[in-house]
């Protein structure tokens, strides 16, 4: 058998990389002739226990892994109760916002660079609100760093009986690393019921108040379906619309966990339908969450999909529409790129040029300056993102119209870290 050098692997890894660009110019090409782009493969994940004896009474593709999105909060909020009940912090603790929790991207409560607020405060904003800067801050109240936090946070899921969770940061904000499953969202909600019942009531609360600014619960489920008093809701372009429910009739209470759902509606409508189900059996047989969890189908072992079709993900990366973004885990919708650049500031002066010159041709784009290393050497790529699919399409003809460089990137492509941009 004939052997390659050691030295052809960096080819391979090369051409390995390329490969989502290929299918983010194949989508262009589809674009301009006319022809629809296949969407991202779409699939639900769901799960609903009785939250007494841990038995399952629906399941779907439980063990599949998922990005959690802002489910991920409820994970942080385990925490916070760890360390709460073990005395190392308390509810009245003062916590001055840094800059970095303030600056997380939406949603967000809206909390200001060194604003003093309580643990309780912080953790409200969290809940009600899905403030990803009262997340931040939390996070690095108890962990000293986002990262170390996340760590800790991976950790302790581990301990509980995650079995297939990983996270990477507080929020849910984009991070490919960051996964979960129906299964292990579930055994974290009947954690924090029978863990630490006493806090319960916080995830059912309407609104919250802070410095004299009230925001209302991003909740749904709260009004809409009777009986449900908590849990988290959960949003990004790569994860679809979760949920995680749990509501009780007749002294009997339920959990439902909902993964992928297409919109607000249809999650609603999906979990509505699992607690009415669970809600008209009165049995308790069923394999226990532990017997679930090691049984992962072939299905369930791939990596988690994508959903990133509709208008609305092209939205989620906008906030004021004035600021760059500098992470990729930040990236979502359509994007064009410009090239890419050996010093910082020449790609933010292509950013500005182009955004200027296509005003008129595209709805909207947000700037991205992204830094890339490959074999040791870094260059910035100039973006536009947060795009509609059509739009990304109408600036790049634009682009070449006026001889100059473009390349549309499928979201896909976006957030793939090893797509390689000019």
């Amino acid at each position: 058998m004939l052997l390659r050098p050691h030295s052809d692997r960096p080819y391979i890894a090369r051409l390995r990389a390329l490969l989502p660009c290929l299918a983010g110019w194949l989508g262009l090409a589809l674009l301009f002739l006319g022809l629809s782009v296949p969407p991202a493969l779409a699939r639900n994940a769901s799960l609903l226990i009785d939250a007494e004896t841990g038995r399952v009474l629906q399941s779907q593709q439980a063990n599949a892994l998922w990005y959690p999105a802002s489910l991920t909060k409820l994970m942080t909020a385990y925490m916070v109760f760890q360390a709460v009940e073990a005395g190392k912090i308390g509810w009245e603790d003062k916590i001055t916002v840094s800059a970095y929790a303030a600056g997380q991207s939406p949603t967000k409560f809206g909390l200001k660079t060194g604003q003093k607020i309580t643990i309780e405060q912080a953790l409200k904003a969290m809940l009600v609100v899905s403030g990803n800067d009262a997340a931040v801050a939390l996070a690095e109240a108890i962990g000293g760093s986002e990262e170390t936090f996340a760590q800790m946070m991976t950790a302790t899921a581990r301990n509980i009986g995650m079995e297939r969770s990983v996270f990477r940061n507080a929020s849910g904000l984009p991070d490919s690393g960051q996964v979960t499953t129906a299964h292990d969202m579930a055994v974290l909600a009947m954690r924090i019921i029978n863990n630490y019942g006493q806090h319960y009531h916080l995830f059912s609360l309407r609104s919250i108040t802070i410095a004299g600014r009230t925001q209302g619960t991003v909740n749904g489920i709260l009004s809409s379906y009777p009986g449900a008093d908590g849990m988290k809701t959960g949003f990004t372009c790569g994860s679809g619309y979760n949920l995680v429910a749990s509501a009780k009739r007749d002294g009997r209470r339920l959990i439902g966990v909902i993964l992928g759902g297409r919109n607000r509606g249809e999650r609603a409508s999906l979990m509505t339908a699992l607690l009415n189900s669970g809600f008209s059996k009165k049995g308790k047989d069923g394999l226990s969450l532990a017997d679930l969890a090691i049984q992962i189908s072939t299905a369930e072992q791939g990596p988690p999909p994508v959903l990133l079709n509709g208008g609305e993900c092209g939205a989620t990366v906008a906030d004021d529409g004035t600021s760059t973004i500098t992470s990729s885990a930040r990236l979502s919708g359509w994007g064009v790129v410009f090239g890419s650049f050996p010093k910082r500031d020449l790609a933010e002066a292509t950013v500005a040029k182009m955004k200027k010159q296509l005003t008129g041709t595209i709805g909207k784009g947000r700037p991205a300056i992204i830094e890339k290393t490959w074999e040791g050497v870094s260059r910035y790529s100039a973006l536009l993102v947060g795009m509609e699919q059509g739009d990304a399409g109408k600036a790049c003809k634009k682009v070449w119209e006026d001889k100059g460089y473009c390349l549309a990137l499928s979201p896909a492509v976006l957030t793939n870290p090893n797509a390689e941009w000019r």
